[in-house]
């Protein structure tokens, strides 16, 4: 008889699957369409230390000869259960096709829970543990099959590694890795035990998601465990940033943003100073240390306001517009309640309002529905009370909060998972609200701008004055400031918008576990969602932007995995205690060093000045598919626009340069044959006149080309063949050899083309970069970069030194 726990667990089991099958549901991990298929492992070999078998590939282990106790016990007692049924039950035919009974598969599954029960007692009972010789692997499980979410290609079995900083997946049968930083997980689910093995569901937070099957519960259990505790680091000092820390100095990345040279740039006048009322972050912690403000407030009327408004973030400047001397102020909601009033803030909006030369009236936004500011006023907090604040309007704009936000993002996510249908996903989207959520965002930034580039003035807040106050100003910047829509402006952006001014990426972006129910609910993707409406922008003015859309999504993606130090920590006084310059690597220094795989090649810098003409209808604003269905290779194009246009100006450019090579050979040749023998300087004069002479051509193509470059232009020059010359050599030779016309296409190309390479392009997001040599796709680490040209390791190899 089965006793103990393990019995218990495996009747329970039993009962449950029992119910399925009359309920017309299939066993514990197995699903139906394109969901988790089963698909068993081969059998391992049987080992005599342990007596480790296999059959119909369930995994067991016993200590001598293997019996089928437990299966002849649910044999029995399903017999018995039956033997009270009709005879017209107990007589019933077969199921069509062959399908063996449902109490054949239940008696697996118990057998299989079973074993390993029995597996693990005996490894507790041996002390068997897994030890690695590198400190860094925390778990390693073998034969894991990775499941394809849609049901459409085969499983694929591997190895997972787990380390201190990533899960790998590594394929045995196929050169395929899956790596995930630690920190980009954001859930692991355990499905109950089947046949097939455990299934384990890995959600990422860049919308990434792996199903898992692995062979024994134990394994599944532990790697789950070790899953969730990498991924949920309780200290911040524990990421990966502190740990990829590497090469030298990072000086240009970490002084991206030079305060007095930025509000030099926007052309602030003598109305506007640095104010040293926030040193040491005396006044508030989540601002800056050097504020500008009006030159006429005093230190009083400074701190006054702070006093007067959330978390002590005063009105400060953050852009000047140049043109219309209009300027643009941040805050935090003032503590007024039902009735209280701060005539130092008063006096600061007013002084506010006349540093502007084309008029004294200042527009208030507020951020949050009107209701949400009422409530508010409950908390001692709300809203300005325009009867105290003269020449001053007030406008109200319906943007949720971070809760709201946080469950629309999971709903679309949700929509974007689960539809079977077109009307589903319609449905789901619709339902989640997400679009609607960035049409008011967009509609607020561009009633700022409008005001701004109008000669208003304005002040914008929200509740704390870091999350829709942060999307809704640095997004009318991004429309007003053709500087702020290039790759060192958008940088400029951040650093100042969202990182300067206290966003807090630490909580909103789950940066460390949540201590606590209440941290829990900080988490919001605030910051992904201004990329988004960012990206609506762009899509609309293709050509107004520097950057292509992967710059928005790996900037997405790297704001999670954490590492860099860029957007760790919840303001700027966190940074500096964390000493992030000194201790970990910029995301500006490595997107300087890839500006090619983010250059948007349809870019003109002078086309536009601003973007006001930004439509906000409903109908303009979609999906921003290639963040959401990153890893759906059905649902995006094959092709980029993008990066075919940057692969043709890329090839042009490196033909361009092979015919200036040939011309200047040409030139060489000519000048070799002015000075050689008679001999040979006729055949080559006859060779280069004989276009002149009035004979016909052969038109240059890609056949004649290749051929000349293998046969003609790569042959070593002799003394034999009459142009050479010792004396003489020329730079453009290993140009010249081997240079083909036709490049591969980006279609289809899923893997890097070296040998031995294992890097698989996952994504559309994936820069697929060509050797300039023979014309194929490999991946960056494959290549070679130059001055002059790109080559993969065996065309370097090949060519001259």
């Amino acid at each position: 008889m089965i006793a103990g726990p393990s019995a218990g667990y495996a009747k329970k089991e039993y009962g449950r699957s029992r119910r399925r099958k009359e309920c017309g549901s299939r066993v514990p991990g197995y699903r139906s369409g394109p969901e988790l298929r089963a698909e068993p492992v081969a059998p391992c070999a049987t080992r005599t230390s342990s007596r480790r078998g296999s059959e119909n590939g369930v995994y067991f282990s016993v200590s001598g000869p293997r019996k089928d106790s437990a299966r002849s016990h649910f044999l029995r007692q399903n017999r018995a259960s039956r033997a009270s049924a009709s005879d017209a039950s107990r007589d019933a035919p077969a199921p069509a096709g062959g399908a063996p009974p449902a109490y054949t598969e239940d008696v697996r599954v118990a057998g299989a829970l079973l074993a390993d029960k029995l597996r693990t007692l005996y490894e507790e009972v041996m002390g068997e543990e897994k030890v690695f010789a590198d400190p860094r692997i925390v778990d390693v499980v073998d034969k894991v099959q990775l499941v394809d979410g849609r049901g459409a290609d085969a499983n694929i079995v591997g190895t997972i590694h787990l380390t201190t900083s990533h899960l790998i997946f590594k394929g045995e049968s196929e050169q395929k890795e899956i790596w995930v930083a630690n920190n980009l997980i954001h859930s692991v689910e355990r499905g109950p035990l089947s046949v097939a093995g455990c299934p384990l569901t890995i959600k990422c937070k860049h919308f990434q998601v792996l199903h898992l099957l692995i062979r024994r519960d134990k394994e599944c259990g532990d790697l789950f465990e070790s899953i969730r505790r990498c991924s949920q680091p309780l200290n911040i000092e524990e990421l990966l940033a502190f740990d990829h820390r590497d090469g030298g100095e990072d000086a240009k990345g970490w002084s991206r943003l030079e305060w007095s040279i930025e509000f030099q740039r926007q052309g602030i006048d003598d109305g506007w100073t640095e104010s040293d009322v926030n040193g040491d972050y005396a006044v508030c912690d989540t601002y800056p240390e050097r504020l500008w403000v009006p030159a006429a407030a005093s230190k009083q009327i400074l701190l006054g306001s702070a006093a007067f408004r959330s978390k002590g973030r005063l009105p400060a400047l953050t852009y000047h517009h140049r043109l219309s001397k209009a300027s643009l102020c941040r805050c935090a909601q003032p503590l007024s309640g039902f009735s209280a009033r701060c005539l130092e803030d008063e006096r600061l909006m007013e002084l506010i309002a006349k540093t502007n030369e084309a008029g004294d009236q200042l527009l208030l936004v507020d951020t949050r529905p009107m209701v949400n500011a009422m409530v508010n006023k409950v908390q001692g907090k709300g809203f300005e009370d325009e009867r105290n604040y003269s020449g001053m309007r007030f406008q109200f704009f319906d943007i949720e909060n971070i809760h709201v936000m946080r469950t629309s993002q999971t709903k679309l996510v949700e929509a974007q998972s689960r539809a079977r249908s077109t009307s589903d996903y319609l449905r789901g989207l619709e339902a989640s609200g997400w679009l609607k959520h960035l049409r008011a965002i967009m509609e607020c930034a561009h009633y700022i701008a409008s005001a701004i580039k109008n000669g208003t003035s304005c002040v914008v807040h929200c509740s704390d004055g870091w999350d829709r106050t942060s999307q809704t100003v640095a997004l009318a910047q991004l429309l007003l400031d053709p500087f702020y829509r290039t790759i060192h402006g958008f940088e400029i952006l951040i650093e100042k918008d969202w990182l300067a001014f206290g966003h807090k990426f630490d909580d909103r972006c789950a940066h460390t576990a949540a201590q606590n129910e209440e941290a829990a609910k900080e988490v919001s993707p605030v910051f992904s969602q201004w990329l988004d409406t960012v990206w609506q922008v762009h899509r609309q003015f293709p050509r107004a932007f520097q950057f292509n859309a992967r710059f928005l999504v790996h900037m997405h993606e790297y704001v999670y995995a954490c590492q860099h130090g860029t957007f760790l920590g919840n303001c700027e006084k966190d940074r500096k205690d964390l000493a992030v310059a000194r201790r970990t690597k910029s995301l500006w220094t490595h997107f300087d060093a890839r500006a090619e795989d983010y250059t948007n090649p349809f870019y003109e810098p002078t086309l536009y000045t601003d973007l006001l003409a930004l439509s906000t209808r409903a109908a303009n604003i979609e999906v921003f598919a290639q963040l959401y269905s990153r890893w759906e290779d059905g649902i995006l194009p094959r092709e980029s626009l993008e990066d075919t246009m940057a692969q043709s100006l890329d090839h042009i450019a490196v033909l361009q340069t092979t015919i200036a090579a040939m011309e200047a050979r040409v030139a060489e040749l000519r000048e070799m044959t002015g000075r050689g023998s008679v001999g040979s300087g006729s055949c080559v004069s006859s060779m280069s006149t004989a276009g002149t002479a009035g004979a016909p051509t052969t038109p240059m193509t890609s056949s004649t080309l290749s051929v000349a470059g293998r046969s003609g232009l790569s042959r070593q020059e002799t003394a034999e063949s009459g142009v050479y010359d010792a004396s003489l050599t020329s730079s453009e030779d290993s140009i010249l050899a081997g240079t083909v016309v036709r490049w591969q296409s980006l279609r289809d190309v899923d893997e890097c083309s070296a040998r031995g390479c294992t890097v698989e392009f996952a994504t559309r997001a994936e820069k697929r970069l060509h050797c300039h040599r023979c014309g194929k796709i490999f991946c960056r680490r494959c290549l070679k970069t130059g001055e002059k040209e790109r080559l993969c390791r065996q065309c370097g190899d090949h060519s001259p030194q």
